[in-house]
């Protein structure tokens, strides 16, 4: 507990206040001055006094008493008793209103009693014994504090640790279920491609080309199959190469109603319900297209006993709380939806109806990517796609689109036309490409349509070729490639032809998006896998154009 610290100059007086004290078992010690109380409070912490008896003869100097207790450590509040000279507190204003502002002080008037000494140094000792309760309080609740702040952060790390696990599983799961759909859908495609390939050659062996042209059509249709396939996976992940125009959606629902209806079946009736203005938006329209009707055929598959389809257009202005809800940038959108009057969803089937390749129709009738493949194209426009759905209820697919003012779209519209250009005369290609099946069946279509073709096996040939002198109208070229990519040769070609026109041709979606921002008037790109006349028809536009934005 400490001892109680006595601080009396005049004469006996120290002596006699101890003897006192100690007469009821309490420690005492006489100090010569309170400057040596200041030094003792900060060296041992408060921990070795109980109080403090000073007369006030040793208040010579009033501040020194306050100098004293400030050196005690913020928990101790020292209890101290001034005993004073009887009649003598109005010598001194200042020294009392000293005394009042100490805190813990009590004046006691001499001559005192031996039984009031007494009480005091008990009620000293009492409440300094509080004090170091309240001190030894305080001391377990901060180390419980720093404990449990420990547990916390040891419970947290584990539960992230957890979460972790987790998301890596449920990402392992996805991918599992993703490459599983790919396998099947692909396998089936490639089976029709090497069944009808093995049939081209065991005819052509027995000298029988009756056939020839079925199985060719039937390798050509799971070619285009399979190049579906990959725009839906490229649409979901929203990184497919995309050709954005102005498109009135109003004009393109009634364009697409007839293979709606054709495509649904008699037993359900499909009406449209269109705005009466222009619904005009800027995005993909062929992709819109597939989307409807992606759209419609779920409803159709929905509704096995017939039923009603719905398609619906409007114009809906969102605001800042309802755009920040969709992810979406406030303003004016194009609005286009498709209902039905079928089964509808549960809440838990409509959490992941966008899902890839997460499909409720039995094995076979379908793949799961179509609802996803939408959701990728609306998010890759700018847009969004809701669904709102109960059981035996229907359900409604809304999409929501960036409005596009008419003024605009005219413009845009002008832009394209002056596109349109003639097949060109014969010009020289430099095709290169590491793959040299790939580069010899396109150099065949580009020698068939009338074009010189010199080859390149990669980048380094080809700027060996670009460096040589020759002639070049315009360059083909893979992008990626070993020693060196194509858009690296075609950089270090324009250091000396600044005007070189070439095409990028790119299966790969990351170089689709990464090359999206890199293109100019004379940089162009066509996505693999593509027809010929695709090919042939961009080369073309591509020579005969000095100036304006590359159609991609």
């Amino acid at each position: 507990m400490g001892a109680i610290a006595i601080c009396a100059p005049s004469g006996a007086d120290a002596e006699t206040i101890a003897h006192a004290i100690n007469a009821i078992d309490l420690q005492t010690r006489i100090l010569a001055s309170l400057d040596e109380l200041g030094a003792r409070l900060a060296a041992e912490d408060g921990e070795e006094f109980a109080g403090l008896f000073v007369t006030e003869e040793a208040l010579v100097d009033e501040l020194a008493l306050a100098g004293a207790l400030r050196q005690q450590p913020v928990w101790s509040d020292l209890p101290v008793i001034i005993l004073t000279v009887a009649g003598n507190r109005a010598s001194s204003r200042k020294r009392w209103a000293l005394f009042k502002s100490l805190g813990n002080v009590t004046l006691l008037t001499r001559p005192l009693h031996r039984e009031d000494l007494e009480s005091a140094a008990r009620g000293i000792v009492r409440a300094r014994a509080r004090q170091h309760e309240t001190r030894a309080h305080l001391l377990e609740m901060k180390l419980a504090a720093r404990d449990l702040e420990a547990r916390v952060e040891e419970r947290t790390a584990a539960l992230m640790e957890v979460e972790a696990t987790l998301r890596q599983s449920q990402k392992m799961e996805a991918i599992g279920q993703l490459t599983g759909g790919l396998a099947h859908d692909f396998n089936n495609l490639l089976q029709i491609v090497s069944s009808n390939t093995e049939l081209i050659k065991l005819r052509i062996r027995q000298g029988n080309v009756t056939d020839l042209g079925r199985y060719a059509h039937n390798v050509s249709g799971a070619t285009e199959k399979a190049a579906a396939l990959t725009h839906r996976l490229l649409a979901f992940s929203r990184q497919q190469t995309l050709d954005p125009k102005p498109v009135d959606v109003n004009r393109l629902v009634l364009e697409i109603s007839d293979l709606v209806k054709s495509t649904v079946g008699p037993t359900i009736k499909v009406e449209t319900r269109l705005h009466a203005d222009p619904m005009l938006t800027h995005c993909d329209p062929p992709q819109l297209e597939n989307a409807l009707l992606n759209l419609c055929i779920n409803a159709r598959d929905a509704m096995p006993n017939g039923g009603q389809l719905h398609i619906d257009t409007d114009h809906a202005t969102l605001d800042e709380h309802r755009a920040r809800r969709f992810g979406l940038a406030p303003g004016d959108y194009v609005s286009v939806a498709v209902t039905d009057n079928g089964e509808g969803m549960t809440p838990e089937v409509a959490e992941r109806a966008f899902d890839p390749f997460f499909t409720t129709k039995p094995m076979g009738k379908g793949t799961g990517l179509g609802l996803s493949m939408v959701y990728g194209f609306t998010r890759q426009s700018q847009g969004h796609a809701s669904i709102d759905t109960a059981p035996g209820q229907g359900t409604t697919v809304r999409l929501w689109l960036p409005e596009l003012k008419a003024a605009r779209a005219a413009t845009q519209d002008a832009a394209s036309a002056r596109t349109a250009v003639a097949l060109p005369a014969t010009l020289t290609v430099l095709l290169v490409d590491d793959e040299t099946g790939v580069r010899t069946l396109l150099a065949e279509i580009l020698r068939d349509a009338g074009y010189e073709v010199i080859e390149a096996n990669d980048g380094v040939e080809g700027l060996e070729v670009l460096h040589s002198g020759a002639t070049i109208d315009i360059v083909v070229t893979d992008v990626g490639m070993p020693r060196m990519n194509g858009v690296e040769m075609i950089e270090r070609a324009r250091v000396s032809l600044p005007e070189l026109k070439v095409l990028f041709i790119t299966g790969y979606a990351q170089q689709q998006v990464s090359l999206e921002q890199q293109l100019d008037r004379n940089s162009h790109m066509l996505t693999k896998p593509f027809a010929m006349n695709a090919l042939l028809e961009r080369v073309a536009v591509i020579v005969k154009s000095s100036s304006g934005p590359s159609p991609n």
